[in-house]
């Protein structure tokens, strides 16, 4: 008998305990959920900032070799070569096998610093303006625009342009590219939105470690507080007269939490996920037959590349690559639209086709499957906040790594191994919500992903205002009684 009393008198305390503590922590997180759920709606329209593509390759000025040139001592292969105009500077951009780049004045074959006033043009290029109306404001690496920016921490140079969107354009010191461009609208969504959301104020996200764990932490608190939120409401599921027990507000939160809650517990769980949390996620390197694919381009090819375009002053490129498709070389070029055309280096027309990269693969030993596709597949296609490049080729590897590969410049676009894949399938598809094709169409925002938003935000809001309310009852009742104590000790 005693013994079942005392076990009453733990379950009695122990619920006690788990109300309480859902209490206090909502209190504490309520207004950090609120915020996720909120910033979500933005985030169904407005995306990240990111510089549009057509201006970016707009920017350069036409190639002109009007001079002699002269090619600086190279490494025998390269990864690829690229010939583009800075200012009034033909400039030779060389891209290793590892990555990095380097830049030479094709004028004397010197190593070519990419200044601010030599790239002010090409800032000012980007949104079409005269060259005086870009601002050179500083070499920036923690900037609040760049701080996801591939390459970020060696710095980009920032300039304001002179027109009514208040531009920011950010470019590479390196490449001389426009890697980043905002607008005054796109900042002010970004704030309302994306960096609420993400929790990405420059002061903390400037410490990578620290925001990671900042994220952890207020994620993994948020899974506990939702868990007992959920073991809560069953529990008080039809106890009394009425389906809930509560009322106003109260029962809002509860009926909301019954029927929404577990799409709360899948949005904050796969958000705690996407911090890759004790590197239960970490991305595998990429298989070594993706760097056997392309072979090399060698310096011997470089100089009739830079004969052709002097003998054909008329072309009209803003841009020119060389590299190889397979065992084949062959141009990157952007004409006068912005548009990537690909040629041969007698400046013909050439198709990239499965027949032409399939050699390489042969010689290079890789056994592989290839596609061409002109829509999405479950690991390459579009969304609210990335519009992906079509058509692609999909090579698909014997370890089942897919790479993907732009047919209209031979870029390498994406390249998904084992861990990206257990990612897109247990991370960011339920996350997103995309796993077809038609999820992530527009109407699929409106019937499905903003009603869902809506009834977690009930859940979310309802519960802050609980929070609030409880936190003045509380406070309220600390000072009736210190002011009582006092009374009673004069």
């Amino acid at each position: 008998m005693l013994n079942a009393q005392v076990k009453t008198s733990l379950r009695k305390k122990t619920i006690r305990a788990v109300f309480l503590l859902h209490r206090w922590l909502g209190i504490t997180l309520g207004l950090m959920m609120c915020v996720w759920c909120l910033s979500g709606f933005v985030m169904l329209w407005k995306a990240w900032p990111q510089p549009d593509e057509t201006r970016v390759n707009l920017a350069h000025e036409r190639i002109q070799i009007d001079t002699a040139t002269i090619l600086p001592p190279l490494a025998k292969s390269c990864r690829s070569f690229r010939i583009l105009m800075v200012g009034s500077i033909p400039v030779l951009q060389v891209a290793s096998k590892t990555g990095s780049s380097k830049s030479f004045d094709l004028r004397t074959g010197q190593d070519l610093s990419l200044s601010p006033q030599a790239l002010a043009g090409v800032a000012a290029g980007y949104a079409d303006l005269p060259r005086d109306a870009a601002r050179f404001e500083g070499l920036r690496d923690h900037d609040q625009w760049i701080l996801n920016t591939r390459n970020h921490r060696s710095g980009f140079y920032r300039y304001a342009l002179n027109n009514p969107q208040k531009t920011l354009v950010y470019l590479s010191p390196a490449t001389g590219d426009v890697v980043q461009a905002t607008t005054r609208t796109t900042r002010f969504w970004s704030w309302v939105g994306a960096i609420p959301h993400w929790l990405y104020p420059s002061l903390l996200k400037r410490h990578q470690s620290l925001w990671a764990d900042t994220l952890i932490v207020f994620s993994g608190a948020g899974i506990f507080l939702t868990i007992m939120g959920l073991w809560i409401g069953w529990q008080r599921l039809g106890a009394g007269r009425r389906l809930s027990p509560y009322r106003s507000i109260h029962r809002l939160h509860h009926m909301a939490g019954l029927c929404f809650g577990l799409m709360l517990l899948s949005w904050i769980t796969t958000g705690f996920l996407s911090m890759n949390p004790a590197g239960l996620f970490e991305p595998g390197p990429a298989p070594g037959w993706i760097d056997r694919l392309n072979r090399p381009v060698t310096s011997s090819e470089l100089q009739p590349l830079v004969s052709t375009l002097r003998a054909h002053p008329e072309a009209r490129f803003r841009s020119v690559t060389l590299g190889t498709w397979g065992d084949t070389a062959f141009l990157a070029v952007v004409d006068d639209a912005g548009k990537y055309r690909t040629l041969d280096q007698t400046l013909s027309p050439v198709s990239l086709t499965a027949e032409t990269l399939r050699p390489g693969l042969s010689r290079a030993g890789i056994a592989t499957t290839i596609a061409v596709l002109d829509h999405d597949d479950s690991y390459y296609f579009s969304t609210r906040h990335l519009k992906r490049t079509f058509p692609v080729m999909r090579v698909t590897g014997a370890d089942g790594t897919r790479l993907y590969l732009d047919m209209h410049n031979g870029a390498q676009l994406r390249v998904v191994e084992a861990g990206a894949r257990e990612t897109r399938w247990f991370i960011y598809g339920p996350h997103d919500l995309d796993f077809f094709r038609w999820l992530r169409a527009p109407f699929a925002r409106l019937l499905i992903i903003l009603p869902l938003l809506l009834g977690v935000s009930t859940i979310c809001l309802a519960g802050f205002c609980l929070g609030v309310a409880r936190l003045r009852i509380t406070t309220t009742r600390g000072l009736r009684r210190r002011r009582d104590r006092s009374r009673a000790s004069s």
